[in-house]
């Protein structure tokens, strides 16, 4: 399930940040689902409008994220925009996600108020929310006991919390096993951190956009009827998780098995080591 969410999340924010900071309007058709519904009563229904109301915005608007919040199936995202109404704006923005893509929005928008002149003397929005948030997350896990075994169990209070299977199970398949370059970048931004190792058999690489590059060039060469499966689920601890997985014809064929070893840091893939297991001919 935290795979799904962290997903999630990094669909949201890459479609936040792709229309409203670089006025992508061809991201529309990529991250928006065909049947999107719209809530805002200014922008018309449709991904067709929405993609319109992109191409028209005016050079200076500017979109800056801040907290997210993610369950289940939704996604919500605090941020701050500027040039969409003659003073800033901080916005509240509602996503429904559906199949991988954005299928509904809701939005509350607010004229944003210094922070001399609120009652709280607080601000209504800082750009640095998302990386507090991100420090403020638990990564440990505390499991108080008593008696035989409480002093393993203090020794192991501070080992960090992964969810090996549900992120290496997202990896195989939304990473490994999606064709298309949009929505697998989206994946990968949500599964790895920003400076993590790809490491094949072949060659090394790092960051998101050199990953991508990578399982392109690695899906290029495959038949396109190839998926990748686990074999069981992922098992971990002390941050490296291991996943067994086979490869071959939709049809259930296996052609290729090997394994994955991850290392993870702060809920991520920090570095991903690929190994292929010899053939019985080898």
């Amino acid at each position: 399930m935290s795979g799904n969410i962290e997903h999630n999340k990094a669909l949201v924010l890459e479609a936040m940040t792709a229309l409203f900071q670089r006025r992508d309007a061809s991201a529309v058709e990529r991250l928006y689902a065909p049947g999107y519904i719209q809530h805002n009563p200014s922008i018309p229904q449709g991904r067709e409008a929405l993609a319109g109301l992109v191409a028209q915005l005016p050079s200076d608007l500017f979109y800056e994220p801040g907290l997210m919040v993610a369950e289940g199936a939704y996604v919500a995202i605090h941020g701050r925009i500027r040039g969409w109404a003659p003073t800033p704006q901080v916005v509240v923005d509602l996503f429904r996600i559906e199949n991988g893509l954005l299928a509904e929005h809701w939005d509350v928008l607010q004229d944003e108020v210094t922070t001399d002149t609120t009652q709280s003397g607080l601000s209504m929005f800082s750009p640095d929310e998302r990386t507090t948030q991100l420090q403020r997350q638990p990564t440990s896990i505390a499991s108080p006991q008593v008696g035989i075994g409480s002093s393993a169990a203090n020794a192991n209070a501070n080992v960090e919390a992964v969810d090996y299977d549900g992120l290496m199970q997202a990896n195989l398949t939304q990473v490994f096993g999606e064709r298309d370059a949009g929505r697998r970048l989206v994946a990968i931004r949500g599964i790895y951190a920003a400076d993590a190792l790809l490491n094949e058999p072949h060659a090394t690489v790092q960051g998101h956009a050199a990953i991508n590059d990578a399982v392109s060039a690695l899906l290029v060469e495959l038949p396109p009827d190839f998926a990748f499966r686990a074999r069981g689920k992922a098992i971990g601890h002390h941050g490296i998780g291991v996943l067994q997985w086979a490869s071959g014809p939709r049809d259930g064929a296996v052609a290729v098995t090997g394994m994955d070893v991850a290392r993870f840091q702060d809920g991520r893939i920090q570095s991903l080591s690929v190994f292929l297991h010899p053939s019985p001919d080898a």
